[in-house]
């Protein structure tokens, strides 16, 4: 009989502590999109109109901080991770160390803006920013790790589809609120102010608080209770069917696709805004961005069923082909409302990866060697990220537009690049890692 009241309560604890751990990463992850569409937004066309930057100067900002954010997953803190078990204080240390760092990073750019030039104020935020990403990028590792951690393979794909359209919601907001405070008390005032700086550096401070708030205890009680008993089951079943070449296809066309789907993320609102033909304000700008964002809440929320109906491959491999033919449609868009609608499929695509993509790795990961393989599986998605405009969309537009071809023209030539790379990356899945059973 007390047994039966004991395993009773040990189970209501359980409950309350799921509850209180979905609030947490909810939570973080809303507050983190937030600080991403406030700060992003706007920024890379700060760095080109307002600060002078080349189009593929500006695709730095997003190629350096990756490439600091993946080496450092991959070589420092997914190590770590797997060594000390830590993932909630990677998370915190992480956010508290970029909130800082941010409040740096501007006024270091304003006085090199005063004494040396636009230029140098530029690239003092694209290499400040890359090297607190090296730091910062402790905070994704364990964000990662942690869902896994605390959920079982069935339980994961309800996690992050809600996760995932919060994470959506908190995007809009934070796009909104850019478009709002991006000329704030003047031209590009949001930055040249520090507004947008300090909002940022504040968001991630209050992550890191609810982040250990929701998460601190529940790792350390949900980990030493039932998720051991699943530990075991999952480590028994990953000796007979964890593969390291399926992992690493996997890894390619994650990588592949991203860098032809990323390529014209950042250039795109450099040919939104061209006067023909599509002529998009600053309203017009944030409402195309949160056109994808509100395609992600909704697509999020669908992409874990929709895997568990479908088969988690299959739904990846859709998310996959819609990538690939979403820069085909925004060649023929005529106006902003068009945009909008289109844009749409580019939301749905990204939920997609993001969710069902998360899945996928957590099937091929083995618990024991989380940290060190979603250091991996992270350093590939955001390095994807952060070389395709470098490597793609930038020199393809500044190439074309030197030899004396319209900006609108050398934009469209990078959107029909970007389609044939994705296309590329989805064979690859279709045929080395959708294919294979295990």
């Amino acid at each position: 009989m007390n047994k039966r009241l004991n395993s009773e309560k040990l189970d209501s604890s359980l409950i309350d502590l799921k509850k209180k751990v979905v609030l947490g990463l909810s939570s973080f992850q809303f507050m983190a999109m937030v600080r991403r569409g406030l700060f992003y937004t706007f920024l890379s066309l700060y760095l080109r109109v307002t600060l002078e930057l080349s189009v593929t100067e500006t695709t730095l900002l997003a190629s350096l901080t990756m490439i600091a954010n993946s080496t450092s997953q991959t070589f420092v803190w997914g190590k770590i991770s797997d060594k000390y078990q830590a993932r909630t204080s990677l998370i915190v240390i992480g956010e508290t160390i970029a909130a800082f760092g941010y409040i740096l990073v501007y006024f270091l750019h304003i006085h090199l803006m005063n004494t040396n030039g636009l230029i140098s104020a530029a690239y003092s935020i694209i290499v400040g920013l890359s090297l607190l990403e090296f730091f910062w990028s402790m905070s994704n590792l364990g964000w990662s790790a942690l869902v896994s951690d605390l959920t079982t393979s069935k339980e994961r794909g309800r996690l992050m589809s809600v996760v995932s359209s919060v994470g959506g919601v908190g995007r809009i907001l934070g796009i909104s609120v850019s478009a709002l405070l991006y000329d704030w008390g003047g031209e590009a005032g949001g930055f040249t102010s520090g507004l947008l700086f300090f909002f940022a550096s504040g968001i991630m401070l209050v992550s890191a608080a609810l982040i250990w708030y929701g998460t601190s205890t529940s790792e350390m009680i949900y980990t030493n209770t039932r998720t051991k008993e699943v530990a075991v089951k999952e480590n028994a079943s990953f000796s007979n069917s964890y593969s390291s070449r399926g992992f690493y296809w996997f890894l390619v066309s994650m990588f592949v696709v991203g860098l032809g789907a990323f390529s014209i993320l950042q250039i795109l609102i450099f040919y939104v805004e061209l006067e023909s033909p599509i002529g998009a304000s600053y309203f017009d700008i944030a409402m195309i961005r949160n056109s994808a964002s509100f395609a992600t809440i909704v697509a999020s929320l669908l992409a874990g069923p929709l895997a568990d109906r479908i088969g988690r491959k299959n739904a990846l491999g859709l998310g996959f082909a819609l990538a690939a033919i979403t820069p085909i449609f925004y060649m023929f868009a005529q106006n902003a409302v068009q945009m909008i609608v289109i844009n749409s499929l580019s939301g749905i695509s990204r939920a997609l990866m993001n969710v069902v993509g998360y899945l996928v790795a957590s099937d091929l990961i083995p618990p024991e060697r989380r940290g060190r393989l979603f250091g991996q599986y992270n350093a590939v998605t955001y390095i994807s990220f952060g070389l395709a405009g470098t490597l793609l969309g930038g020199p393809i537009a500044d190439h074309l537009i030197g030899t004396g071809l319209t900006q609108a023209s050398a934009y469209v030539a990078a959107f029909q690049v970007a389609s044939i790379v994705s296309w590329l990356g989805t064979v690859i899945y279709a045929s080395k890692v959708k294919s294979k059973r295990g």
